[in-house]
C-alpha cells in the first residue's frame, strides 16, 4: 500500500469515530414508602477508552448536567443497586449515538413502594427505569408561524402556531401522536431567555391522526396554553417531534427477575425553535 493511501485511509477511520459532542443531562430519583429505607445506587457511563461515574451514593434525588460530555458512539450505561428489600441488582443498558446530537438525557427511577403493590393485589416487585433520550435539531421542512388572531379562553389558553409539514416525513407529537405541546420563555434583560414554561400535560385527550405531509396542525403550550393576553416581548417557542410512530410516554419492559423488574427504552426527538414577537 502506497503512504499516501494508508494516510487517507487512516484519516476515514478516524473521521468515523469523531462526532459532534453532545450535552449531558442526568437524572436520578429514588422512591420508597418507607422513610428508613436506603438504597445504594453506582450508575457509570462507558465508551471504548473511558469510564465515567455518575453517581455512587445513597441520596434518593440527584441531577447533574454538563456541556459536550459525549465523544465516542457507542456506550453502555451501567445501572447498579443494592438494598435490604431486593439485595443486589444490575443492568447493562447499551446505546448508540448517530454522531449529530445536541443532547442526550439519561434519567433513571427506581421505585420500591411495597404497600402500593400490596393494595393492588400484585407481586411485590421493585421497579427501575432506564431511558435515554436523545435530541436532534430539526431537519424536516416544517414551517411554524404564531397565529396572534387565535384568541384563548378559560380551558385552552394562548399563545397558538400553525404548524405546516412540507416534508415526505409523517410527524408525531413527543406526549401524543397527534398533538403537538410545546415550551415557551421569555426575553429578559436584552440578553438572557427565561427558563421553559410547559403548564400543564394531560395525556387523556382523544385520539387524533399526526401530522401527515402536506397538513397543518395547530400548535400550543402544554396541553392547555400557557396565558390569554400576552404581554409585549420577544418570546422562544420550543417544540419536541419525532418521526417514529411508535414512540410512547414511559419506558417498556426489558427484564423481569423474581422481584425486580427493569423497564427501558431509548427515544429520538427534534426540536424545533421558533422565536416571535408580541408588539
Amino acid at each position: 500500500m502506497r503512504p499516501k493511501n494508508f494516510y487517507i485511509l487512516c484519516f476515514s477511520f478516524f473521521s468515523l469515530n469523531v462526532i459532534a459532542q453532545a450535552d449531558l443531562n442526568f437524572s436520578y430519583y429514588f422512591y420508597s414508602n418507607s422513610v428508613s429505607e436506603r438504597t445504594y445506587s453506582s450508575i457509570y457511563l462507558k465508551s471504548y477508552n473511558e469510564t465515567t461515574q455518575l453517581l455512587c451514593d445513597t441520596v434518593s434525588k440527584f441531577e447533574y448536567a454538563t456541556k459536550d460530555f459525549f465523544k465516542s458512539k457507542n456506550y453502555v450505561l451501567v445501572v447498579e443497586f443494592e438494598n435490604k428489600m431486593f439485595g443486589k441488582d444490575s443492568l447493562n443498558y447499551p446505546f448508540d449515538l448517530d454522531g449529530n446530537e445536541i443532547r442526550v438525557d439519561i434519567d433513571i427511577r427506581l421505585y420500591n413502594d411495597r404497600n402500593n403493590y400490596q393494595n393492588n393485589n400484585t407481586n411485590e416487585k421493585s421497579r427501575a427505569f432506564v431511558e435515554v433520550i436523545k435530541y436532534f435539531n430539526s431537519t424536516h421542512a416544517l414551517d411554524i408561524q404564531y397565529l396572534p388572531n387565535e384568541k384563548g379562553n378559560e380551558y385552552f389558553r394562548e399563545p397558538f402556531f400553525l404548524l405546516k409539514n412540507n416534508s415526505k416525513d409523517t410527524i408525531y407529537g413527543e406526549h401524543l401522536p397527534g398533538f403537538f405541546w410545546g415550551t415557551i420563555s421569555i426575553f429578559v434583560n436584552d440578553s438572557t431567555w427565561s427558563k421553559d414554561l410547559f403548564g400543564n400535560l394531560d395525556t387523556d385527550f382523544a385520539l387524533h391522526p399526526p401530522l401527515y405531509p402536506d397538513s397543518t396542525k395547530l400548535a400550543w403550550v402544554g396541553s392547555f396554553g400557557w396565558r390569554n393576553n400576552l404581554p409585549k416581548n420577544r418570546y422562544k417557542y420550543t417544540l419536541l417531534y419525532t418521526t417514529n410512530e411508535n414512540s410512547s410516554i414511559g419506558a417498556k419492559q426489558y427484564l423481569e427477575k423474581d422481584n425486580f423488574v427493569w423497564r427501558t427504552d431509548t427515544k429520538k426527538y427534534y426540536q424545533l425553535i421558533y422565536e416571535f414577537d408580541i408588539e
